[in-house]
């Protein structure tokens, strides 16, 4: 029986507009089960989806980095892993020097920083629920918040390539550094993964693992998919994704999780 259902959020739970829509979330909630979402955004960024679909247990932001649960609107963290200051500086300093015209984007627990506005700050900005923050890189370094995501938006691939080498280049222990895009670059401390989210949950809320399902579309929802008991992917995931699945539920612009609750949660719980 399933006690509790991980989601990705983009391209899974979310229209490809970034929407939770009226059909996905009446289905979602009419199955009374609890949800934790796994995502690679932030408590901000999640807040909407969260309250939309009433949600009550712990969540994973940061694509693990940080576990956390709304308590009166406000994220209280359980259990985290951001970036080290030292690394965060030494990326800062890093870009200052090789490219000045480059904004960084940095994430703390509920805000949203930047080293200046640029055309890549601006792409961003129509996706964020909130403003930027805009700090020069001596002012964040001089008082460094405890940063949980680094994200680069950059909009020329030549410009893109260049920032990507110089960090892979760099020395920078105990972070990870991953394009999500052709435009978006995340750093993360190397421990936030979606599975250590899960895993912790499971633990934190005392789970069997073979009692939880999840749902996700993409390569980085692997091995999430791989600890559940019963792995959900999207008709619009990869096919390495699907060929792991345990069922294959419509995609995320025909309400995938929802209908794929009630198909392959709890119509298959009433006939085991």
């Amino acid at each position: 029986m399933i006690k509790h259902i991980f989601s990705d959020m983009d391209g899974t739970l979310l229209n490809d507009r970034g929407d939770l829509t009226a059909t996905n979330q009446a289905l979602i909630q009419s199955a009374h089960i609890p949800i934790t979402l796994v995502s690679a955004r932030s408590p901000k960024q999640m807040a909407a989806a969260i309250e939309a679909l009433n949600l009550t247990a712990p969540q994973v932001g940061f694509n693990g980095g940080l576990i956390y649960q709304m308590v009166d609107g406000q994220p209280r963290v359980i259990e985290d892993r951001p970036i080290d200051n030292a690394v965060v500086q030494k990326i800062m300093r890093l870009l200052a020097a090789h490219f000045p015209n480059v904004s960084i984007s940095l994430y703390d627990l509920t805000n949203w920083y930047v080293t200046q506005i640029d055309d890549g700050v601006e792409h961003l900005g129509k996706i964020m629920p909130q403003g930027p923050i805009v700090k020069s890189t001596d002012e964040l370094i001089a008082d460094m918040p405890t940063i949980y995501k680094i994200t680069f938006t950059i909009l020329n691939y030549d410009v893109m390539t260049g920032v990507m080498a110089l960090l892979n280049d760099a020395s920078l222990p105990g972070a990870a550094v991953q394009a999500s895009s052709h435009v978006y670059l995340d750093i993360t401390n190397e421990a936030a993964k979606k599975s250590r989210g899960v895993r912790y949950i499971a633990d934190y809320e005392k789970l069997d693992l073979q009692d939880t399902a999840a749902f996700g579309d993409g390569p980085n929802d692997l091995p999430m998919l791989r600890l559940v008991g019963r792995p959900i992917v999207m008709g619009n995931g990869l096919d390495e994704v699907k060929a792991g699945a345990d069922r294959i539920t419509d995609d995320n612009e025909h309400d995938g999780v929802g209908r794929g609750i009630h198909k392959f949660i709890l119509e298959d719980g009433k006939t085991k």
